[in-house]
């Protein structure tokens, strides 16, 4: 039977997957060793009873990834709130519009460029150790991480900021997030190519 116990596993795996190396949410299919006598002992238990009667298992998984993009270390407390559910919200309007939204918001990328002077190679160039453009716009919140996550797997530049960016304390958190937000993003590849395609005549 669905209900907190259940949603407290998934709110175990997903935090394991972004805030560990060694669990990965899909290797292991959202298993987690949990009893529910451990469950029923904790005190924020009534956040997960709470949480079971708003959003089903699925809805429940998108909620928690959508939080932990976030903050890692957010309360559960905290996240059965109106924080935890306008981060759902607006992570689930952008999947459910997946190209409509691509579409703008690499048109924010471009007008960006256009102002700044700067070419596409020129979003992605780390100078002197420092955050490139592209980077920029995200911290900025111009851009959300799913169209982030789509440019990273056609361009393939995070290897290199790794190795290129000198500060240890933001680009590593966001590229931590970014990797462990990556597998659970769907969409359609060959559409959004052809969208980056067009709005930044890229081959």
């Amino acid at each position: 039977m669905y209900g907190g116990f259940e949603v407290f596993k998934i709110w175990l795996a997903v935090k394991l997957h972004f805030t560990t190396k060694t669990y990965d949410y899909f290797t292991y299919g959202g298993k987690v060793n949990c009893k529910l006598e451990t469950f029923t002992k904790r005190n924020d238990r009534y956040f997960f009873h709470k949480l079971s009667k708003k959003y089903d298992a699925d809805q429940a998984l998108d909620f928690f990834v959508a939080n932990f993009l976030v903050s890692d270390k957010a309360w559960i407390g905290n996240l059965a709130k109106q924080d935890g559910t306008d981060n759902y919200v607006s992570h689930r309007a952008y999947k459910d519009s997946f190209s409509y939204n691509f579409r703008s918001e690499c048109r924010i990328i471009s007008d960006s460029m256009d102002r700044n002077n700067c070419s596409f190679d020129d979003l992605f160039m780390v100078d002197r150790g420092q955050h490139p453009p592209f980077l920029k716009i995200l911290l900025s919140k111009k851009i959300n991480y799913q169209t982030f996550v789509v440019f990273e797997e056609n361009l393939d530049f995070i290897k290199r900021w790794d190795k290129e960016i000198k500060e240890t304390v933001v680009w590593p958190i966001h590229s931590k997030r970014i990797k462990k937000y990556m597998p659970f993003i769907r969409y359609n590849r060959t559409q959004m190519k052809l969208v980056m395609k067009e709005v930044f005549n890229v081959s």
